[in-house]
Parts: C-alpha cells; structure tokens; sequence
C-alpha cells in the first residue's frame, strides 16, 4: 500500500484533464502509428514539467530547507507544481507528533505559500471513510519511516548520481514488499523514475517514466 497524498502516481498531478468524447472514438480508429491518449497525456506532463522548471529560481532542495525551517520534520513526499498560477514546491511533513502537514513553498522568490495539516482538513468537510482512509495512510508513512535506514537526502544523492538530473518529485513507498524512496528525474533524456531500497540504498529500479506508463496504457 503506497501513501499517495501531493501525488497518486508519480507525474500525476502537474496537469489535469484527459481527452474525453470524440477523441475517444477517434484514437479507436486511428492508424496503428498515431499517438493513443495515454501517450498524448505523457507529453503534456512531460513538457508541464519542462515548463515549470524553466520558472523554478529554487532547486528542490532549497525550499526543503525553507519547508522545514517552517514545519520541522521528515519530508515523505514532494514536487514541483502549478499552486493557482503560482510555480511552488509542494512537501509532505510528518513532525516527531505524527502530523502530517502540507508545506508550498513559492519556487521563484522563497516564499511560504501554505501549510495546512491534514488533520485539520480531514475535520474540516471530508467523509468518515475518506478520514479512516487518511488515518491508515498515516500509520503506513509512520510504519516505513521506521523501515528505512537512509534519510530521503541521502536516497536523492544515490539517485542523482545513477540518473543525473533535476528531481521533481520524491516519495517514500513500499515497492514489492521492499521500502523505497521513489523519486522522478527530469534528465537530459526524459523523465526518469529511479526506486532506492530505504534500507540499503541499493538501486532498485530505473526506468523511463514515459515507457513504463505507455506500456500500462497498451496493457
């Protein structure tokens, strides 16, 4: 069971929508060449990221350390995303009580945009099951935290040097019954996702972002 809070899937959140209707009906007879939707959607994001980057005057890790200069504790997740027109770094915090608080932070100038916890959010308007939901969530970060040997700054530098790059967006997961810190670089060649055993720092997985999600969308 992944924690999936800023990002259910890794390149997921940084672009909405999906073409829908007609498009539908097109792409079933299009030529075995032409582009499926899956594909046309991979793109988008890809070049969403491209894009957001080339705003960003922050590296990922300088506002982690404004992040959590304003709420101490372990980042679980994070990314790069659009926040109402405003590029921000996004950063789950979970402090030594258990919170788990969302952190933005503006990727231009530095500035704290939010922090909320979502305890608080749970109260403020969300359903018992999704509430029962956010709490099991919790308690599955709480319990990988507790797996993992290296800290998710040590886990980027192992990524980094397997697939140089910029990271966008960082997470720590259970992958096939193995703790990892997933993270998804932008590289020269694409947008990589690099998986690094929590425990052993041992590199568990590379591969090509879009690759893999084509393959799923084939499936």
């Amino acid at each position: 069971m992944k924690k999936k809070l800023i990002i259910p899937v890794l390149a997921s959140t940084l672009i909405g929508g999906a073409v829908v209707g007609n498009g539908v009906f097109t792409t079933a007879f299009a030529s075995n060449n032409a582009p499926t939707t899956t594909q046309a959607e991979d793109q988008k994001d890809d070049d969403n990221i491209v894009e957001l980057q080339a705003k960003a005057k922050l590296t990922l890790d300088e506002a982690q350390v404004i992040a959590l200069n304003k709420v101490a504790g372990t980042v679980n997740e994070s990314e790069l995303e659009d926040e109402d027109g405003v590029v921000v770094y996004g950063f789950e915090i979970q402090t030594a009580s258990g919170d788990i608080n969302d952190v933005k932070v503006n990727a231009i100038n530095g500035e704290i945009v939010k922090v909320e916890n979502d305890a608080n959010d749970d109260e403020n308007g969300t359903e018992e099951s999704e509430e029962n939901d956010g709490e099991e969530n919790d308690d599955n970060i709480a319990e990988l935290q507790a797996k993992a040997k290296l800290t998710s700054d040590e886990a980027q530098t192992i990524a980094l040097k397997e697939e140089p790059g910029t990271v966008n967006k960082s997470e720590l997961e259970d992958e096939d019954g193995v703790v990892v810190y997933g993270f998804e670089i932008q590289t020269t060649n694409g947008v990589q996702d690099v998986k690094i055993d929590a425990a052993t720092g041992k590199v568990v997985k590379v591969e090509a972002d879009n690759e893999d999600e084509g393959q799923e969308g084939n499936e």
